[in-house]
């Protein structure tokens, strides 16, 4: 018995040591979020004084992200182990201010109705009225993801995969606009802050195992010109989408103009910007079948065109961003720049919402006429258009990432674990997703049952959210029953991530339903 007690006690330091180890390696993620909690309570207890309200510091999360952005893609060419503090460090504070940010909306919104008690008392304001505050917590649960990751040096890759796509979401957020809007009384029920705050976090991983996912296939020798063609496509979508009156025909893209606070459907065309979209999109017209001339004939000299047609494609991306931009802030009269196509839809609304009777044909006259004399009036904002703007920058990032990695892939993969390593923790990210994106199936049928007296109705938002969690599902499936690993594996967490992004952003400007306050 003795030597038992002996031999326990001389694995106590051990134990002990082991874990201090694991508390201490845990304050990256444990110190943000105390810190948050404190500026959260200070919001509270002293009111709405100083910097804190929740659109500075979603500004200042943005600027935290994206510095880590930067730092941790540079390192992943200077390996200097000051750099990966300093983006540990900036992601740290992104984190703090994102979830501050994100929990004092709650604070604004009970303050804007004075703390009116409903059926669920404090609940009803918790931040997730619609979709600004729903991408704020998508960001906080990639961002947090990301950190209780890298918080072991081999895996710091996964910042430069995942932080670049985080600050892309935390833009578009912006771009939303932060405007608190108060639910119908159906759906104030405590089923939502559970449903909702399950589905952020749920997307957050998601992002995650997708940056994975790129790793895997970036190490396991996917050749460069297969993720060039992939981003390629992804620019002829956007510019497929963007502009109500088509980029690719027209050679023109615009805004839509804002009355006072109201986005009207009608857009004025922005100088240079179409043409140079334009411009854009027959570089990237003509690497894609650059490359894929060299796909199939393995011509050296096509490929080197592509690479090249590709690098141009980057800078006129990052022109085109820029030019977008400067033009909505510096366009003296956007009045003038209703192009004549666009006046008879503008008048079909008008009478619509005047309730008055146009005679046929004369629809673009009544637009022209409103148009001339409310033109002191009309804004152009960014906000008007968010969805395109962010899927604008999103594919300068695709593009500059997918440039930066193929220019210097040895040095990526040289800052990569091992094959199996990054597929262990791919199947880990989706191993805590599934659960997740099965919670959200399940708690939001226990609220629509609530909310409108069914489990399930087909609505664009459910269906969305169940092929996803079947695409996840398939994933352990496979991995499980037939041993899938690497690549197969690879495809199915990026196609889950693809149906995610479609749920949570797709379904909630393009298909009318029940989710449609999102």
């Amino acid at each position: 018995m003795s030597r038992a007690i002996k031999h326990s006690e001389a694995l106590m330091p051990e134990i002990e040591s082991s874990f201090v180890e694991k508390l201490t390696s845990l304050w990256p993620v444990i110190a943000p979020l105390a810190l948050a909690v404190v500026l959260i309570l200070a919001r509270l207890y002293a009111g709405p004084r100083g910097f804190l309200y929740e659109g500075a510091l979603t500004v200042l999360a943005l600027i935290c992200y994206m510095s880590a952005a930067v730092i941790f893609v540079t390192n992943l060419f200077a390996k200097e182990r000051v750099l990966s503090r300093l983006g540990m460090i900036t992601l740290a504070a992104g984190l703090c201010f994102n979830l501050a940010g994100w929990m004092i909306r709650w604070i604004e919104a009970a303050e804007a109705e004075a703390w009116r008690g409903g059926i669920n008392g404090v609940w009803r304001y918790f931040p997730l009225d619609n979709l600004y505050p729903l991408t704020l917590g998508f960001c906080f649960g990639a961002a947090i993801t990301t950190m209780v990751i890298i918080r072991k040096p081999r895996y710091e890759f996964v910042g430069a995969l995942s932080m670049p796509i985080v600050t892309v979401i935390m833009t578009l957020a912006i771009l939303l606009g932060n405007a608190i809007n108060t639910l119908p009384p159906i759906l104030d029920s405590y089923w939502r802050p559970i449903h909702v705050s399950i589905a952020t976090i749920g997307y957050g991983v998601c992002l995650v195992s997708f940056g994975l996912a790129f790793a895997y296939l970036l190490k396991d020798g996917v050749r460069s010109e297969a993720m060039a063609i992939g981003a390629a496509l992804f620019g002829l979508l956007i510019y497929g989408t963007v502009g109500r009156f088509g980029v690719p025909f027209h050679a023109e893209y615009g805004v839509s103009l804002f009355f006072g606070k109201t986005s009207l459907p009608v857009r004025s065309t922005l100088p240079g910007v179409g043409e140079l979209m334009a411009l854009t999109l027959a570089v990237i017209v003509a690497a894609t079948a650059l490359f894929a001339v060299d796909w199939i004939k393995q011509d050296e000299k096509a490929k080197r065109w592509a690479w090249r047609a590709f690098r141009v494609a980057v800078v006129l991306q990052a022109a085109v961003v820029g030019l977008l931009f400067y033009q909505v802030k510096n366009v003296a009269n956007p009045a003038l720049g209703v192009p004549e196509r666009e006046l008879a839809g503008f008048g079909q609304w008008l009478a619509k919402q005047t309730q008055s009777m146009a005679m046929p044909g004369s629809e673009s006259e009544m637009a022209r006429h409103w148009i001339a004399d409310n033109a002191a009036s009309l804004t152009l904002s960014l906000k008007s258009n968010p969805v395109e703007v962010g899927g604008l920058i999103g594919l300068f990032v695709a593009l500059l990432l997918v440039a930066l990695f193929a220019w210097k892939r040895d040095d990526v993969m040289s800052a990569m674990p091992s094959l199996s390593s990054i597929d262990a923790l791919l199947y880990k990210s989706v191993s805590v997703a599934f659960p997740l994106l099965t919670l959200l199936l399940i708690t939001g049928a226990v609220w629509a049952n609530e909310s409108w007296g069914r489990y399930w109705g087909w609505d664009p938002k459910e269906v969305g959210a169940l092929v996803a969690w079947m695409a996840y599902a398939g994933f352990l499936h496979t991995r499980v029953s037939h041993g899938w690993r690497g690549r197969r594996s690879a495809y199915f967490a990026m196609l889950g991530f693809a149906l995610v992004i479609f749920t949570w952003l797709g379904v909630s400007y393009l298909l009318p339903g029940l989710h449609s306050y999102a």
